[in-house]
């Protein structure tokens, strides 16, 4: 391919200026700065681009997690279930005389908006946030013996212990008994609750409202031999000793044949806990001097916020779809791009595949006023999907975000939804709010490479939940990839775009360069 059949002049600045994002934001090549250009160009460059499948991705000590079932159009359905330490909220308790439980139950909230608010606490009405279809699924809790590390042994303790998400198959192996809860069609509930919190002495109740939140009655035989009738033991001397005695939960969800539904929980919320409500004995004197034994009311919390724990996904992409992403490489490249986030699939892009077109650009002196990628809707391979808003890009060789990623000055902390959209723009939308085309620009990028600063790497690009997260999961069994966006944990969605080989030649996947050649 020869460079000089790649270059396209832009027909009106205008029409230029429509493509850059800030018309006096220039990126200094060559060591000058032209800040009013009078002739931009435009270059074309092929990609290479494929996808890459995602069997295993790392997904302990997150702060959401999520639960149950989710049903795509294209990807199948996938399936969220979790293990988790639990954590005495006092260690070496004391439950007082005669304890006995008198209920247990473990919560877990949901993110929610409140919408209004009645003549008192109980007639607040809240919206689910982050609820993913309107069916069901089955939902068990077991006890079981999986230890769940927070250092590894094979480090020498030395380096954190990670878990993966398809580790399934671990957990269940080492589930201890029956079930200690069983819901055949369990579905997340917008209300709101009233707990009666033991006051002070344990003699009066006080009434407390809650947000929406997953909550769940355990049995209480087993508690009371499981904690309560342990008070005093070494047992429940220390975390330590508790985490080796009562390994771990297994929070499990399965299809039940609806059309499933998958909740994000807000796990790290400090409500997230099972709670033992019990009554005790105390003797106590009377006016009188006269000793009497009373009954009063305790209560005792088993963290769940502060506990290790992971996600596990089981769930197949369909067979031939799964065919179509194994059948791509980097040398050839590929008719359409898979994107799915959780433990799904990813592309890695290649920008400059060809050494001899990068050298002989590096040879120009030119000023990038703007470099993107646009990533095109193959709507007749969606199925009617609901589509996520943004793309991430980042340096796949070295596990690093990108410097534009660092550079945007549209950061919003308050409203993921609305930052970094110079970077990632968000996706353009027809009248029927279907999707059009993503741009990632990546000026600052491409600039540096141009200019010797950088060295050309491959690209990867997946769907993000929250671009102000720039931490990364560890990913087990891809060539070439290490790490993902750990964001890419928080959104169940997936799309399909045309890639560098696409049939419809208007919407191939291109490198874009606008520049002003001095």
């Amino acid at each position: 391919m020869r460079l000089n059949r790649l270059l396209q002049m832009a027909t009106a600045l205008v029409a230029v200026f429509a493509f850059v994002g800030c018309d006096e934001d220039y990126t200094e090549i060559g060591g000058e700065i032209i800040n009013n250009p009078t002739d931009v160009e435009l270059v074309e460059l092929e990609v290479d681009a494929y996808s890459q499948k995602i069997n295993s991705i790392q997904t302990n000590n997150l702060n959401n997690y999520f639960l149950g079932v989710n049903t795509h159009p294209v990807y199948g359905s996938n399936t969220a279930s979790m293990v988790t330490q639990l954590v005495l909220s006092e260690q070496d308790p004391e439950f007082g005389d005669n304890a006995v439980l008198d209920s247990v139950v473990m919560t877990i909230p949901y993110f929610s908006t409140e919408q209004a608010a009645g003549n008192d606490q109980n007639e607040i009405e809240y919206k689910l946030d982050s609820i993913f279809g309107d069916g069901s699924f089955k939902l068990s809790v077991y006890e079981t013996g999986f230890f769940i590390n927070t250092l590894d042994p094979n480090s020498d303790f030395q380096n954190s212990q990670r878990y993966f998400s398809d580790q399934q198959s671990q957990i269940e192996q080492n589930i201890i008994g029956q079930p200690l809860y069983v819901n055949d069609n369990f579905q997340a509930s917008s209300a709101g609750y009233v707990n009666y919190e033991p006051g002070e002495g344990g003699e009066v109740n006080d009434t407390v409202a809650y947000e929406p939140a997953l909550r769940v009655k355990l049995p209480t035989d087993y508690f009371q031999e499981k904690i309560i009738d342990q008070e005093g033991t070494d047992v429940l001397l220390n975390n330590g000793n508790f985490t080796n005695y009562l390994r771990s939960l297994f929070i499990k969800a399965e299809d039940n044949a609806s059309e499933g539904q998958q909740i994000l929980l807000d796990y790290a919320n400090e409500n997230s806990t099972i709670s033992l409500y019990y009554t005790y004995e105390e003797e106590r004197e009377d006016d009188d001097g006269n000793t009497e034994t009373v009954s009063l009311r305790g209560k005792y919390d088993l963290n769940l916020f502060s506990a290790n724990r992971f996600n596990t996904y089981t769930g197949e992409f369909p067979a031939d779809l799964l065919a179509k992403i194994q059948s791509q490489d980097l040398e050839t490249g590929a008719e359409n791009l898979y994107l799915k986030s959780q433990e799904g699939s990813m592309a890695v892009i290649d920008i400059f595949p060809d050494d001899e077109i990068l050298e002989d650009l590096r040879d120009n002196n030119w000023l990038v006023n703007e470099a993107n990628l646009t990533f095109y809707v193959d709507r007749d391979e969606l199925n009617g999907a609901e589509e996520p808003d943004r793309l991430y890009l980042y340096n796949v060789e070295n596990n690093t975000i990108v410097v534009d990623y660092n550079l945007d000055p549209t950061i919003n902390e308050s409203d993921p939804a609305q930052s970094r959209t110079i970077f990632s723009v968000p996706l353009e939308r027809d009248e029927d709010e279907n999707g059009i085309y993503y741009k990632m620009r990546i000026t600052a990028h491409v600039a540096s490479i141009l200019n010797g600063d950088t060295e050309n790497v491959k690209l990867g690009v997946v769907i993000p939940g929250d671009l102000n997260n720039p931490n990364f999961s560890v990913v087990r069994g891809i060539e070439g990839v290490e790490r993902v966006p750990r964001t890419t944990l928080a959104i169940p969605y997936g799309t399909v775009l045309h890639g560098d080989e696409s049939e419809d030649e208007e919407k191939r996947l291109k490198l874009r360069i606008y520049y002003t050649d001095y």
